[in-house]
């Protein structure tokens, strides 16, 4: 989650690597019941989870052509009309949703202001995702994803209420998935810079107190939407705990 156009992810994204992930959440059994199981008897579940898995980072990508289309339509035909319909319908901000396009609270999450930006946040989705999505079977794991998008968004807006200010980017929804791993294997190693293990239980909480403190020390323009990025913790442990006590 960063703000419109300029955004970045936040650069410890860069270097988390967790080669043993399959052999930990197979071997490991879950502290709570139906956890690390895929759910059985929703038809969305029956869906190949590779669809799941393609089918958000084809969305992610196709957003991102719209945007190259709309800035070369300025550039080239002078025609700023794509360019201000993608602002209006793939950013989240207080002045979209009280000009009633509520959906760009879910859409933002789908988009990415840069190469960057979409390799960084493609990255960390490619190494995260596909773990989270065997655990928790095709219907969880988009509700997680998609409410970790959805609670990132509410918080930057919450956080940034200048009207001003619009954000995108699939790192909050990223961040929950990131979490909700973290939550059920916080023995897990994760490598910083590649090469400092360190466990899931550190590093998470870690990434939350480096971001609020950027949060509230810097200039609200700054390039990374870090609240984006608390928002999408606090979904994905908000998520944990409701499926640990039953709610899903």
């Amino acid at each position: 989650m960063a703000p419109s156009r300029i955004s970045n992810q936040s650069s410890v994204l860069k270097f988390i690597q967790n080669t043993p992930w399959r052999a930990t959440h197979t071997q490991r059994r879950s502290p709570f019941r139906g956890q690390g199981r895929p759910p059985k008897g929703s038809w969305l579940d029956n869906v190949p989870q590779g669809a799941i898995f393609w089918g958000i980072l084809v969305a992610n990508v196709g957003v991102f052509a719209a945007w190259a289309y709309a800035e070369n339509s300025i550039k080239v035909l002078r025609d700023t009309r794509p360019y201000i319909w993608m602002l209006q319908n793939f950013t989240s901000s207080i002045d979209n949703v009280a000009s009633g396009r509520i959906w760009t609270i879910l859409t933002s999450s789908f988009s990415q202001s840069s190469t960057t930006h979409l390799l960084f946040n493609g990255f960390t989705y490619f190494f995260m995702a596909r773990p989270v999505l065997s655990m928790l079977g095709n219907k969880q794991f988009l509700i997680l994803y998609l409410g970790g998008g959805l609670v990132s968004s509410i918080t930057s807006m919450i956080w940034n209420s200048d009207r001003k200010h619009s954000s995108q980017g699939a790192s909050g929804a990223i961040y929950s998935i990131m979490t909700y791993f973290a939550c059920c294997h916080p023995r897990t190693s994760f490598l910083l810079f590649a090469v400092i293990p360190i466990p899931a239980w550190a590093f998470v909480p870690g990434i939350l107190a480096y971001d609020i403190y950027d949060m509230i020390s810097t200039n609200r323009m700054t390039k990374t939407d870090t609240a984006g990025h608390i928002g999408g913790v606090l979904g994905g442990a908000a998520y944990f705990l409701a499926r640990r006590a039953g709610r899903f």
